[in-house]
């Protein structure tokens, strides 16, 4: 499109999100863009990067006029982000991650600010972590060898105002003042599209971390100054899309440092030098990657632990020495008996879906256990040399189905005992009236969830003195003020009302420590009370 049909069109801002796996939280960002000022002169663009589920039919149903562009395998964050710039058409580009919610005057703040200074390329906000903390990364200096060594060493965190060690999150800076930086998170990047375009985009070659830190470079080079401006603020869910794949994420981490380094040491040799590569990020890399794989299998390694030894164990109760199947046998078959009941029991978990905390229920795991049993025994029945170990086979099998499902209830309920014994009761804030925050009501107070503080009330309508026997402490305007005020753990929404400024504005300028922001799926709030379920799951900010 040319400058002329730009014009046309009347887009000044084309926003453009990369979708990989994350439809719920991709609907969170569209319904705060929707509500923010300025969003009607914008366009949206959604590139899937091939995320194989329900995404495309659940946000184009609710948001019809977004521009969605389905792409048929994963070709990385920037390759994508360069496919959605080329059917944008507005004066400038938004690029935003799917795991955020933006402020009522994002946009309107963002288009005025590079308005006012065509001397700026590249604008980033104050970005706040889900708990209202500051996420360290919206402004940072570029990675030179101190800088990292500063980082990684720790000096960065024992001396955070110190214009030498804090350079990597510029923590000496004022996080409350605008300010010329090295560069800004790729989570919310607002520059020129004709600048985007004149740099050819991101470097293809990064494929999910990096492109961010090199477009930063390559803005600066070409003489364009970049801007850290918290006048508006966003929230950040650090790392929704990568959490699907921890382990490629991870890896892909170490690989964006090392091109970088290998990209620009050409250019300054005494600025990136070979020994960084080799000495500094392949063993951070390696460490790193190392403990990854061991926090993401230990429920595996435990559940391999409880099913070999059981076996074991109960073929040598059953049987005497001379008669056991790994003398009569022989150790070879018995291998392959461990193997086909660890699989068994490690196929249907996985199947499942039982090492996804999410569904790693008591029931989902009695029923894979089950599952389990049913498959090994069915497996092993034909076998004749088995026929008088199939009682000793069938006997561990159902004991491993019961301890499998034990060890994670017993260890669910003592972290739940001891969270409850250190911390007093949850104090809770309800948001919103109605049959929707009655439903939320009755289900705190039934589950002993924690302590209702009070009500606060929707905006534009009259509100009581108490509702559901609570105290109605205010309206949802007024929430910066009810909350460090009553000092609550929880805030719950329950409200149809748009919501996301309130809570941004909140966490951004209120010191209030420890708070958990839950809220009822949009969907229900859009049901009659005598549709709505008897349990109501909450939305969180946790990953």
């Amino acid at each position: 499109m040319s400058d002329t049909d730009r014009q046309l069109s009347g887009v000044l801002t084309s926003i453009v999100i990369i979708n990989y796996k994350v439809p719920e939280h991709l609907r969170e960002t569209l319904r705060s863009v929707y509500q923010a000022e300025g969003c009607e002169t914008a366009e949206i663009i959604v590139v899937d990067n091939a995320s194989g589920d329900h995404s495309q039919q659940l946000i184009t149903r609710e948001f019809p006029h977004i521009k969605w562009i389905q792409l048929k395998r994963n070709i990385g964050f920037g390759k994508a982000c360069n496919v959605g710039v080329q059917n944008a058409c507005g004066k400038y580009l938004l690029l935003l991650n799917p795991d955020t919610m933006i402020a009522r005057n994002t946009l309107s703040v963002a288009f005025s600010f590079m308005e006012s200074h065509p001397e700026i390329g590249l604008m980033g906000p104050k970005i706040l972590n889900p708990d209202g903390t500051l996420q360290a990364s919206c402004k940072r200096g570029f990675p030179t060898p101190a800088v990292a060594f500063y980082h990684f060493s720790g000096l960065s965190r024992l001396f955070p105002k110190s214009k030498r060690f804090g350079r990597y999150n510029l923590t000496f800076m004022d996080a409350d003042r605008s300010a010329e930086v090295d560069a800004v998170s790729g989570s919310f990047m607002y520059m020129p599209r004709a600048l985007f375009k004149q740099l050819h985009g991101f470097d293809e070659r990064f494929f999910l971390y990096g492109e961010d830190l090199d477009l930063c470079y390559r803005i600066r080079e070409c003489g364009k100054s970049i801007w850290y401006h918290p006048e508006t603020q966003i929230i950040h869910c650090k790392g929704k899309s990568s959490a699907k794949s921890h382990l490629r994420s991870r890896i892909a981490f170490y690989e964006a440092m090392i091109l970088f380094s290998r990209k620009y040491r050409s250019v300054h040799r005494g600025f990136f030098p070979s020994w960084f590569v080799v000495i500094g990020i392949l063993p951070l890399s390696i460490i790193n990657i190392l403990l990854s794989i061991l926090r993401h299998f230990i429920a595996l390694i435990i559940d391999l632990s409880i099913i070999n030894i059981v076996l074991w164990s109960a073929i040598s109760l059953r049987f005497s020495p001379e008669e056991s199947p790994y003398h009569t046998i022989g150790i070879r078959y018995m291998l392959g008996v461990h193997s086909l009941l660890s699989a068994s029991f490690i196929f249907m978990y996985a199947y499942n879906g039982i090492y996804v905390k999410r569904r790693a229920s008591l029931a989902n795991a009695l029923l894979s256990g089950l599952l389990a049993t049913s498959l090994f025994s069915a497996a092993i029945y034909f076998v004749k040399q088995f026929a008088l170990s199939r009682i000793a086979f069938a006997g561990s099998s159902i004991i491993i189905l019961f301890l499998l499902a034990g060890w994670r209830e017993v260890a669910h309920q003592s972290r739940k005992r001891f969270f409850q014994r250190i911390n007093s009761p949850d104090r809770i804030i309800v948001v919103g009236n109605g049959p929707l925050a009655d439903r939320i009501i009755h289900t705190v107070e039934n589950r002993r969830l924690g302590t209702i503080t009070g009500i606060v009330w929707d905006n534009d309508t009259p509100r009581p003195g108490d509702y559901e026997g609570y105290p109605v402490l205010g309206q949802l305007d007024e929430l910066s003020l009810l909350l460090p005020r009553y000092r609550v753990d929880i805030l719950i929404i329950a409200t149809r009302q748009p919501w996301y400024s309130n809570v941004i504005d909140v966490l951004s300028n209120v010191k209030v420590k420890n708070l958990t922001v839950r809220w009822v799926p949009h969907d229900l709030t859009m049901l009659p009370a005598e549709r709505l379920p008897a349990e109501i799951t909450l939305r969180d900010f946790s990953v």
